[in-house]
């Protein structure tokens, strides 16, 4: 070695002790800045890769700090807590499925690690899979008894699907170990609004309110909760200004992500997409590649459909509890055709004139996904339910030609205001529903474009009420099975306890596992002064859907 070598490798042995001695005495907070001094000095260790990864991450700049990351997992590839680190980010980035195998590569190294368990658990939920993420969580708080954070995600998850007692049970657990967790303590006021304990409600929701801790994202869903307190005292005017300053908070988050000016939003998207069809020759779209049986096809594809809150879940849930029926719930299996031939002009022209190879290619990569969510269709009457593929119905009529489309519908002045008052998983689209005016704007796009493809489309559709699913169960539901070949089975009858097990993951979940009610019904009423401003959009659809005016 000569002396510029032996000169570099001391000056490098003396950054790694000095960070270690720093991150010994005083922890990451006075470690991790060093950490990015030292890497400037030309230091390459994954220690201090991941230290500089947390800077960088708290600043914001995940990206780069995914980077150091893989550079740290390259330099240490067994090292398990790079790996959650990595995971962590990816999943920040948006890249959930990525950030899962990062987390069970952690959990491959070492399966007790329970800080990977919960963090997969969290990128479980962001994907919809809601029993899973609540194993995870599960094993997270088994395997470290004071542990506080799986314990409030179970508590949250719990009152999500509407089990209060349970919800109650984990919460006040994790607010034993600490009366500070957020999330414990919101979950325990949802509880209380479920259970109508409205001054208990009130008490608790006051703290969060007025704790400057918490995170934007957390107090959007505490100016929620007190929007749902507030309509359950029937003070409609202060429900609907903190539903209002709820969206706002989320609204101001999300906007550099959704709403940057070069990005086409998903409004935009479906405006493009219209134009584009008002202008099109219809005869390509008459036809599509013949798509030949094959031993692992489902006996009949379905694709249920509508718009966010107009009951795809109670119809989804009460056809899911058919002998006969397996369901995917929310998982957008079409993303990457959607890439390529709906998010330009351009790849819509190559739709329209799609060969039979290039089909053949997607349909696999569709089966493969939909297999990858533990999914089985051979067979089966298999129902790929998602809302807002309502949007996607000419990569739909290409692909599967053989495809049935049940679309769901409810009355459009109940359908934006839930919209406008629930809370969803965030994107492009959901970020639309953050202003009654934007969840009206989105209804209107999306429905005039379904009317644009049932004109040109050769895909038959059947419409399931939501209103006549909830006055008229047994008729409403026979008229659909026989729409998909199915006989009538008594099961459907209790697909309450079925939607219960099978982990619902939308905001309709605690309203599903109770069951037929009409409680969604005309509830436009009660806010129609709020309303008013969007009434004169959404009134051509009313009556062309055959609802009342009043």
């Amino acid at each position: 070695m000569n002396t510029t070598s032996r000169s570099r490798a001391q000056r490098h042995q003396i950054w790694l002790e000095q960070i270690d001695t720093v991150l010994r005495a005083q922890g990451m907070a006075r470690a991790a800045p060093l950490a990015l001094q030292a890497l400037a000095d030309g230091v390459e260790h994954p220690t201090l890769l991941n230290l500089a990864a947390s800077v960088r991450f708290g600043e914001g700049r995940f990206d780069e700090a995914a980077a150091l990351l893989r550079r740290a997992r390259a330099l240490a590839p067994r090292d398990p807590h790079i790996l959650n680190s990595l995971g962590i980010c990816l999943n920040t980035l948006g890249q959930p499925e990525a950030a899962l195998q990062a987390f069970d590569a952690a959990l491959g190294l070492d399966p007790a690690m329970a800080v990977a368990h919960f963090n997969r658990g969290t990128a479980l939920e962001g994907i919809s899979q809601i029993n899973e993420a609540r194993a995870s969580h599960e094993r997270a708080a088994a395997l470290d008894h004071s542990y506080i954070d799986p314990l409030a995600r179970l508590a949250w998850l719990d009152v999500e699907a509407g089990d209060a007692a349970s919800a109650r049970a984990h919460g006040e657990r994790a607010l034993a170990l600490s009366p500070s967790s957020h999330v414990a303590q919101m979950a325990l006021a949802f509880a209380d609004v479920q259970q109508r304990q409205l001054a208990a409600a009130e008490q608790r929701l006051s703290k969060l309110d007025q704790d400057p801790g918490i995170t934007s994202v957390n107090r959007s869903i505490v100016l929620g909760l007190i929007a749902d307190l507030r309509d359950a005292e029937d003070r409609r005017a202060e429900a609907f200004a903190a539903y209002q300053a709820s969206n706002a908070q989320l609204k101001a988050v999300y906007e550099p992500q959704y709403a940057a000016p070069a990005t086409e939003t998903a409004l935009g998207r479906v405006r493009r997409l219209a134009s584009w069809f008002e202008a099109a020759d219809p005869e390509p779209w008459k036809e599509a590649p013949i798509a030949r049986p094959r031993a692992s096809d489902p006996k009949v594809h379905v694709f249920l459909v509508g718009f966010p809150r107009s009951g795809t879940t109670l119809l989804d849930n009460v056809l899911a509890a058919h002998p006969d029926v397996v369901s995917l719930e929310e998982k957008d299996c079409l993303e990457p055709a959607l890439a390529t031939f709906l998010n330009s002009n351009e790849g819509t022209e190559r739709l329209a004139h799609i060969g039979s190879g290039d089909a053949l290619r997607q349909r696999d990569s569709y089966w493969s996904k939909v297999r990858s969510f533990g999914i089985e269709p051979r067979g089966r009457v298999f129902i790929d339910k998602l809302p807002l593929a309502s949007v996607y119905l000419p990569v739909i009529a290409k692909l599967f030609p053989n495809a049935r489309i049940l679309f769901a519908r409810r009355d459009p002045r109940d359908v934006v205001l839930s919209c406008f008052r629930r809370r969803f998983g965030m994107n492009p689209s959901m970020y639309q529903l953050l202003t009654l005016e934007g969840a009206a704007e989105f209804y209107d796009a999306v429905m005039q474009l379904s009317e644009l493809y049932r004109r040109i489309l050769p895909l038959p559709q059947h419409v399931v009420r939501y209103e006549s699913l909830v006055g008229d169960f047994e008729g409403t539901t026979r008229a659909a099975c026989d729409f998909l070949g199915l006989e009538w089975d008594e099961a459907m009858r209790d697909f309450a306890a079925k939607a219960r097990a099978r982990g619902i993951s939308t905001p309709s979940a605690a309203q599903v596992a109770r069951g037929l009610n009409r409680e969604g019904q005309g509830t436009w009423r009660r806010y129609r002064e709020q309303m008013a401003p969007v009434l004169p959009l959404l009134e051509p659809w009313v009556e062309h859907f055959g609802y009342a005016t009043s």
